[in-house]
Order: structure tokens, then C-alpha cells, then sequence
């Protein structure tokens, strides 16, 4: 219940908000309640993942791009990494810094930053796309669908180009090892 009513809160608040550039970031302040601790009594490590999902609703929002609902289209999540610094635990607030790193013609690339008095506590990555009913939609046909022209993208940073190359040659390795059609 705490998942949704937090997704309402970033809904609701994405909608008074001004509208800024999708490259801007996002900061949202968030707190660590009961339910999202593990049997450590720190912040779950599927929360991160959760919380993450919070702040890329918040860019897209903010950059006009929140529109994808009501034409039946989902933002999914193609790749993702989390590293954990140093844990949060109950009741402790910090702040969610999202930023839209890159984007191309299927893809966004986000950097997220979960922050408290200062210090980094986790650094997390995600690839993104939105999807409707015919399989991906590119990212120029979104900034048109709401009147706006495609941002050229920033240069990825050097560490999210390196995580990306690793995807590809994991990808190309598991092809490689797929059984001949029709054999399982």
C-alpha cells in the first residue's frame, strides 16, 4: 500500500509542478518506513529498485513526457544495477536525485542517486523504454506526441558506457548459447 501511495504522491505532485527540460533533475524526499526494511532493519534492496521507479516517473512527468498512460503506453525497464554504499535505516529520511544521463532512439538512460546529509548511500542505473501494443516507441515520436523536439542527448558518462558494452557481450554470450530451434 505504501508503494502506491507514494506513486500517487509523485503523480499528483508531477501535476502542479512546472514543466522543465526532461535533462533536468529530479530530487525527491522520501523517508524509510517499517514496511521497507529487511531482516537487517535497513532499507530493503528491492526498495531501492522501487524508489528508483518513483524518481524516473518524476522526470518523465516534469518533462512533459507523463502523457503515456492515457494512450496505453508503459515505461518498462529494460536493465538496472543498484550499488549500496552505506544502508539506510527506519525512519530516516533522504532525498532521491534522478537525472536523465542519455537518450536515443529507443532508449533513456538514468542516473540515480539516493542521498542523506550530503553522503551517497546507493548509486543506482536504468535503461529504459516506453512500450505500447506494437513493441517500442521512439523516443522522437514521444517529444512529438506532446509538442516538443527531441533533446539531443549528452554524452553518456565513461562508467554507463562500460555497463553498457557488458550488457551487449552478455546478451551476444547468451545467444550463443541458445539451443538449435526446436531442441530444449
Amino acid at each position: 500500500m505504501g508503494d502506491l501511495l507514494r506513486l500517487l504522491w509523485v503523480f499528483l505532485g508531477g501535476r502542479f509542478k512546472g514543466r522543465r527540460s526532461i535533462l533536468e533533475p529530479s530530487v525527491l524526499k522520501l523517508r524509510v518506513w517499517p514496511a521497507d526494511l529487511d531482516l537487517n532493519l535497513h532499507l530493503n534492496n528491492a526498495r531501492y529498485l522501487n524508489f528508483m521507479d518513483l524518481g524516473r516517473v518524476d522526470v518523465l512527468l516534469a518533462g512533459g513526457l507523463g502523457f503515456w498512460e492515457r494512450k496505453g503506453r508503459q515505461p518498462l525497464v529494460a536493465l538496472s544495477f543498484c550499488r549500496y554504499f552505506k544502508p539506510l535505516g527506519p525512519f530516516q529520511s533522504f532525498e532521491l536525485h534522478t537525472r536523465m544521463v542519455g537518450l536515443d532512439e529507443k532508449w533513456f538512460y538514468f542516473e540515480q542517486r539516493f542521498m542523506r546529509r550530503g553522503r551517497l548511500h546507493a548509486l543506482g542505473a536504468v535503461k529504459g523504454l516506453i512500450v505500447d501494443k506494437k513493441g517500442p516507441v521512439p523516443t522522437r515520436e514521444l517529444f512529438s506526441a506532446v509538442g516538443l523536439e527531441r533533446p539531443p542527448s549528452p554524452e553518456l558518462p565513461a562508467w554507463m558506457q562500460e555497463w553498457l558494452r557488458s550488457e551487449r557481450a552478455a546478451i551476444d554470450q547468451l545467444k550463443s548459447e541458445a539451443p538449435p530451434a526446436g531442441r530444449a
